[in-house]
């Protein structure tokens, strides 16, 4: 058994069911898929003014899409939550659910069965809501001491939105849809039928020539990688200081922004 397939089973508990997918109009507004935070608060709004002043030349209101996980890691998870929960006067603000977001909230729910999520980022996690006690202090409590400090300290409005994120979403350009999911998804079966699991914990992609394509983060890779139908958006902005954006707007080629940290490497758009 590998160590997804045990995450998975472990948290998921249950068969995957179908997600339902929204359809975003281009027709409306450009769209803007953003890699996968981390927590890095600093690093999005740098993003977020990049893609303010890219939006403003089509004169609609942008779409802005965090492919999951943004919590975990980078160090300020509480900060962004609360930027992430902020109206944005000239966009509107999507997200999806991350593997990251249900190991966090599968901890939260039961801390004893998911407490690898404490080693995959959740001790940052809960550094960042003021919460240091180190791993084995943490789950040495009882039971209803721990939920007490983690009610205590985690906004129970910042839980209710990460429990609302839908699993994706899809866009069309030029007759290609498009799915926007943190991982994967499953190319046998349609857009309107897909498993929970492969868009949160991916699995499969779409190969070369597949009638629908995928945008995704999961996967850390130093650059944007576009193999067919199937792209890769997640730079490690935790690691590598770069947070990258990928554009759809009608009528234009797909488009990379990128927003990086004095001590990263910002890298050029490749198809603008």
């Amino acid at each position: 058994m590998t160590l997804l397939t045990d995450l998975v089973g472990r948290i998921r508990g249950r068969d995957p069911c179908s997600a339902k997918l929204t359809r975003l109009d281009l027709a409306e507004g450009p769209v803007y898929a953003v890699g996968d935070v981390h927590g890095c608060r600093m690093l999005l709004r740098g993003l977020d003014a990049m893609i303010e002043s890219d939006s403003a030349q089509f004169g609609k209101r942008a779409h802005i899409v965090l492919l999951g996980d943004m919590v975990d890691r980078g160090p300020d998870t509480a900060g962004l939550m609360d930027d992430l929960l902020r109206p944005l006067t000239w966009a509107t603000r999507l997200a999806v659910r991350g593997n990251h977001e249900e190991m966090m909230l599968s901890f939260l729910k039961d801390p004893a069965r998911n407490a690898v999520w404490l080693e995959q980022g959740g001790y940052e996690t809960l550094r960042s809501y003021g919460l240091a006690l180190h791993t084995n202090d943490l789950l040495a409590l009882p039971r209803r001491r721990l939920g007490q400090m983690l009610s205590a300290h985690l906004p129970e409005y910042h839980l209710a939105w990460l429990r609302a994120l839908p699993a994706g979403f899809v866009v069309s350009l030029n007759g290609q849809d498009w799915v926007l999911a943190h991982a994967g998804f499953d190319p046998d079966r349609s857009v309107d039928d897909q498993p929970e699991t492969a868009l949160v914990w991916g699995a499969r992609v779409p190969g070369p020539g597949a009638a629908i394509g995928l945008v995704h983060g999961h996967v850390i890779q130093t650059v944007v990688q576009s193999v067919g139908t199937c792209i890769g958006i997640d730079t490690g902005a935790y690691k590598t200081g770069v947070l990258t954006a990928l554009r759809f707007a009608e009528g234009e080629a797909v488009c990379v922004l990128s927003y990086a940290t004095p001590s990263g490497s910002p890298r050029s758009p490749f198809i603008c």
